[in-house]
């Protein structure tokens, strides 16, 4: 689908700006990354250095995950698969039982002497298409700057953040090479290719 130059635009001011965009707000206080430090992880779609942080303009360098596993899901998973990739990391949040198949996974924010958490909720779908499906709608839902991840029948939905800001967290934590970055913008969802990738 080929976009107006305004059409672009729009996404990338409400990308840079998204407390200014419609999308529900999470109240929430991710940690300060250097804008920087994020760039150094990106290249454009063409795999040239210093790329543009806005949609459809930049991919995750494959060495961000060196030594991790990023071929696709190809057998159904549990929880249990993403809190073993969260420990292998060394770095593992709080884990919350919401219910049945959700669980909320608890990182610290900006303040975490004041109880500033990111918190991902994790689905559990029957299948990938369903788990496709579930992180869509949910993106659609919340709005502009919403975040997920998204690898074999499970989903992640995160908070409310600029690209930027989302992108870095992802990188951060290694997110980024567990599953497949999309991002909720001003009336679609989009994809951001990096290391890991699936249909």
């Amino acid at each position: 689908m080929t976009r107006s130059p305004m059409s672009v635009l729009a996404i990338a001011l409400c990308t840079l700006v998204s407390s200014a965009c419609v999308g529900l707000d999470a109240d929430v206080s991710y940690p300060d990354f250097s804008r920087a430090e994020v760039r150094g992880n990106l290249v454009t779609p063409e795999n040239a250095s210093d790329p543009w942080m806005f949609m459809q303009s930049f991919r995750v360098k494959d060495d961000v995950c060196a030594g991790i596993d990023t071929s696709p899901a190809t057998r159904p998973l549990s929880h249990d698969d993403f809190v073993r990739f969260l420990g292998a990391q060394g770095r593992g949040p709080t884990e919350v039982k919401a219910r049945g198949n959700l669980f909320w996974f608890d990182f610290p924010g900006a303040d975490p002497d004041d109880g500033d958490v990111v918190r991902l909720r994790l689905a559990v779908l029957a299948d990938a298409k369903e788990a496709a499906n579930e992180l869509h709608g949910a993106l659609l839902e919340h709005g502009p700057g919403w975040w997920g991840l998204r690898r074999g029948n499970l989903s992640v939905l995160a908070p409310k953040a600029g690209l930027a800001e989302a992108m870095s967290f992802a990188i951060d934590r290694k997110l980024v090479c567990w599953g497949m970055f999309e991002m909720a913008g001003v009336d679609d969802v989009y994809v951001f290719p990096g290391p890991y990738m699936e249909l």
